[in-house]
């Protein structure tokens, strides 16, 4: 395969608009760069001058080296255009004989389809492609019978130079899909999940699975390439993840990095920024625009506030050890969960500290199964209290529990759950509360990300359990600077 000319690296976007486009020696010259192929043949969709980023975007996805890319980027980046369109077009025409297989992936099968029409409008009416390339039809077939015809009709092309370009949706079959021999060697996953996916942790969850499980075995392990394209929409959401995958080279362009505007001939000014946000709304801008992940009401907790423990101290020995509870008593699927979440309040160097324990309980219960858990933990912690919202069902539950001798106290809800979390925040905010290292992942996605999650049982549990130890003696330290 022909490496890229280095000299091409820094093309300049005017080249688009030079002389130099109507010379065919130059424009193959230029073409055996993805960034001198968008600039040459797909003028079109470049209206205006670059981002700052644009030239590193180009560069990575046109190195045939980088084998697994994530790319977040705000609303508007072109990021979609030169991910999902430019570069799989780049592939089948200058290098068929190497990405002889293409999978476009979207969230969507709709959107999967119009990824491939994208492409094949420009295969078949783009007159300078025509012209350098000559007739690439892309001809639908129906060569498999994983869907029905209708649907490989609309996403499954194969080009006249020998190419397969198949586009998929999320979720769907990829592991064991070949052209002829050919494991894919391009995979592009581009905006896989959306708002509503992402609020239950049981998708983000199957996400994941279906990219580790399906996608990425499929890819060609020598050669194939996997970029995924997106924006960070949960804490947890799939970008969020890959984040933390070392395999992955990040690139990661929000809109204002340290105060610099990123594509000043998109947004020239704070005038455009203040527009654009105003239009769209502020949780929306800081999301979509600042990559900023916040719930519709605005973080609680923010993640540089968590302080963690690795070794348990010995004054833990003389404190007070309590479990706040939040009853769901059903176990149907739809049901909130039942959550036990169990910590230690103490004095340490002459500073009171709340030491959560790992592995809180958040599961279905039923009202009898809920009685014998606390039961259980009761001998396994004889001098612990429970801390059980006194509403409605749960009263029942705490009259059960006092008829087994269990250590518990009522806890009056008052206000509602934002109010109750805030009012115990500043716990968390100052380094009283303190978390272990591992085991309470789960509790810390709720906490962060309250308001967008759509089970916050845990949140509930944990906040009895602060409320509680606090009524029973913790004295607040001193904070200072806080907002």
């Amino acid at each position: 395969m022909n490496q890229q000319p280095s000299q091409l690296n820094q093309v300049k976007l005017e080249w688009w608009k030079s002389e130099f486009i109507d010379d065919h020696s130059t424009r193959r010259t230029l073409a055996k760069t993805f960034t001198g192929f968008c600039l040459v043949y797909l003028s079109h969709y470049l209206d205006r001058e670059p981002a700052s980023f644009h030239p590193e975007l180009l560069t990575t996805l046109g190195d045939h080296n980088e084998k697994m890319v994530e790319i977040i980027g705000f609303r508007g980046s072109a990021k979609s255009t030169f991910g999902s369109l430019a570069l799989p077009l780049w592939a089948a025409l200058e290098y068929p004989d190497f990405y002889n297989f293409i999978i476009p992936i979207a969230d969507t099968g709709t959107q999967a389809s119009l990824n491939i029409a994208n492409i094949k409008e420009e295969l078949e009416n783009n007159p300078l492609i025509k012209q350098d390339y000559g007739e690439i039809k892309g001809k639908f077939v129906v060569d498999w019978t994983l869907e029905s015809e209708e649907e490989w009709q609309a996403k499954n092309m194969l080009l006249s130079n020998g190419v397969r370009i198949l586009a998929r949706s999320r979720g769907q079959k990829v592991r064991g899909l070949r052209h002829k021999q050919f494991r894919p060697k391009l995979v592009v996953v581009d905006d896989p999940e959306d708002l509503e996916w992402v609020r239950t942790k049981e998708n983000r969850d199957k996400t994941e699975r279906w990219l580790r499980g399906e996608v990425i075995p499929a890819i060609d392990e020598t050669t194939g390439r996997l970029i995924v394209i997106g924006n960070q929409l949960h804490t947890d959401a799939l970008m969020a993840r890959l984040k933390r995958d070392k395999t992955f080279k990040q690139l990661n362009y929000p809109l204002v990095k340290n105060g610099i505007i990123m594509w000043l001939a998109k947004y020239p000014d704070q005038k455009a920024l203040d527009a654009q946000r105003d239009k769209v709304g502020l949780n929306a801008y800081q999301r979509e625009y600042l990559l900023k992940v916040i719930p519709e009401e605005g973080a609680d907790v923010h993640e540089d506030w968590i302080k963690y423990y690795d070794k348990i101290p010995p004054e833990i020995e003389s404190g007070l050890n309590g479990t706040g509870i939040d009853l769901a008593i059903s176990k149907k699927e739809t049901a909130d969960y039942t959550s036990m979440v169990s910590g230690t309040s103490f004095i340490k160097d002459g500073m009171p500290k709340i030491y959560i324990k790992p592995n809180p309980i958040n599961a279905r219960l039923s009202f009898h199964e809920t009685i014998e858990t606390t039961k259980a933990m009761a001998i396994t912690n004889p001098f612990g209290i429970f801390f059980v919202e006194d509403v409605q069902y749960q009263r029942a539950a705490i009259e059960e529990m006092e008829r087994a001798l269990l250590p518990v106290i009522a806890m009056r809800a008052g206000t509602d759950k934002r109010a109750r979390l805030r009012a115990i925040a500043v716990y968390i905010q100052n380094g009283t509360i303190v978390f272990p290292r591992k085991g309470c992942e789960d509790l810390l996605i709720q906490l962060l990300g309250f308001g967008v999650e759509e089970h916050d049982d845990l949140v509930d549990a944990f906040v009895y359990l602060i409320l509680g130890l606090v009524q029973q003696g913790m004295q607040n330290p001193e904070v200072v600077g806080l907002i």
